[in-house]
């Protein structure tokens, strides 16, 4: 019994561990700086960036394939901006520092998928500049 129970409170230790790692490492991807590719777009990245900035962005990134690197899946972004911002309309007349705190986090999830779109089209004009003596 209590063998099930350690490896039951491991299991949801290393999950909790999981999630707070993959957070992480979004938000340091989304603190890195974006080139003027993406001028043309007229997205807001900064904090307050508002739901029809992350769809641009979403679709943006569906229109650029990436042609050397692995493509970054954005499924889990995806997955975790419609909680996120599902629990901001529900903490919006309950808890309104549970809003501004899922806006901050749904802003970390546009200016992920931003980056990740920036550094794709960057990799696809360092390739493209590299076939242009061919």
């Amino acid at each position: 019994m209590i063998a099930a129970l350690i490896l039951v409170l491991s299991g949801v230790m290393m999950a909790q561990f999981a999630v707070f790692f993959w957070r992480a490492n979004m938000i340091a991807t989304a603190a890195q700086p974006i080139s003027e590719t993406l001028a043309f777009a007229q997205i807001n990245l900064g904090q307050t960036a508002n739901l029809q900035d992350f769809d641009t962005v979403a679709a943006l990134s569906k229109l650029c394939p990436s042609i050397r690197m692995r493509s970054v899946s954005l499924l889990a972004v995806r997955t975790y901006y419609r909680i996120i911002r599902s629990l901001s309309q529900l903490c919006s007349t309950v808890l309104p520092q549970g809003t501004v705190w899922a806006r901050q986090e749904m802003a970390f999830c546009t200016r992920y998928v931003a980056v990740s779109l920036d550094r794709r089209l960057v990799s696809n004009q360092a390739y493209l500049a590299a076939l242009r003596p061919y």
